[in-house]
């Protein structure tokens, strides 16, 4: 009798269901449409951050990161590009002093005034603790033998693990760390539940196409990056372009590393790659001399001193495909 009071219940809240969604079906639609709104103005601060960068504007940048970071604790370009406005305006190590003692003395401060509260359910706590982990991440990178400091790092984000919350950029500061330290399948995994959390998450989205590029999954990257061509950051474009160029869509290579120059007009990220493998393509792959030649120019617009742009300048003037034709011509016959 239990069993079929249960099956019946299931059966009219199903009716109910059917019948509330058929009369109101905006109300099945609100909670999605909701997310949608939530996730298109976090991917417009974040578009914003990548625009102050590459236009240099790296005080404004800082500024507007720091603003976000103490707001949505879980944006993980505002942390890296916060840490990387402070590096381009030689701020780096005072940066991290300041974080390393806001941090210090917040932990003391809370400590003496909220012996009753955990501290982990702090939000102040989770931002200051994310940034101390991306701090070691940077001096990793900004020093010679940073071995120990991306070990603190990963130390960092994995005692981070354990907070009330799930956080994106902690999962997603272990898969640049790992990365690092050449730990693809750890890396991968944190990535993937980075994306569990945010799947638009720029950082994570760059280094899932870094690491499948590197094992030679073009298709991976391609399948996985080729929805978020509207997120402006040209590191990431760069790997999704790089993933087309070597499953030989050329056009579609040419068409992404040239959003990739456009999202860094002043060559501060992968944009300078970007314009060099253009010129490449449409050197050898298209044999048009020209176009390959005004993409070596675009960079000594920006960078005049550029000796790559140069070289490649002088390597294209040189180049004549029909010896190369009768260079493989010969190399066939050999064969022979």
């Amino acid at each position: 009798m239990l069993k079929l009071f249960k099956i019946s219940t299931k059966y009219i809240l199903l009716i109910f269901f059917t019948f509330y969604i058929l009369i109101f079906p905006e109300a099945s639609q609100l909670r999605a449409s909701e997310l949608d709104q939530k996730v298109q103005q976090e991917i417009y601060k974040t578009n914003k951050i990548f625009e102050l960068y590459y236009s240099k504007n790296f005080e404004e940048c800082m500024k507007y990161c720091y603003s976000i970071i103490t707001q949505d604790i879980d944006n993980t370009t505002a942390y890296i590009f916060y840490l990387a406005s402070s590096f381009q305006l030689d701020k780096l190590q005072e940066t991290i002093n300041n974080i390393d003692s806001t941090y210090i003395s917040f932990v003391q401060r809370y400590n003496a005034t909220n012996k009753d509260q955990v501290i982990e359910t702090s939000k102040d706590y989770h931002y200051l603790t994310a940034l101390v982990g991306f701090s070691n991440i940077f001096l990793y990178f900004s020093t010679n033998n940073g071995g120990a400091y991306l070990d603190e790092a990963i130390n960092t984000f994995r005692k981070s693990l354990f907070f009330p919350v799930t956080l994106a950029c902690i999962y997603s500061g272990l898969g640049i760390a790992y990365y690092e330290k050449k730990l693809n399948e750890r890396a991968i995994s944190m990535l993937n539940r980075a994306f569990n959390v945010k799947s638009y998450d720029p950082i994570a989205l760059e280094y899932f196409g870094k690491i499948q590029n590197s094992l030679g999954n073009y298709n991976q990257t391609i399948s996985k990056l080729k929805n978020y061509i509207d997120i402006k950051y040209p590191d990431m474009i760069y790997q999704l372009a790089y993933a087309y160029e070597k499953v030989n869509e050329i056009d579609k290579a040419v068409e992404t590393y040239d959003l990739a120059y456009k999202y860094d007009p002043n060559l501060l990220g992968q944009g300078f790659i970007s314009l060099v493998r253009m010129g490449d393509i449409f050197l050898y792959k298209k044999n048009d001399k020209q176009k390959a030649i005004s993409c070596y120019e675009e960079i000594l617009k920006i960078l005049p001193d550029s000796l790559v742009a140069k070289s490649k300048i002088e390597e294209a003037q040189n180049y004549d495909p029909n010896k190369k034709q009768e260079s493989n011509e010969k190399k066939k016959k050999k064969r022979k």
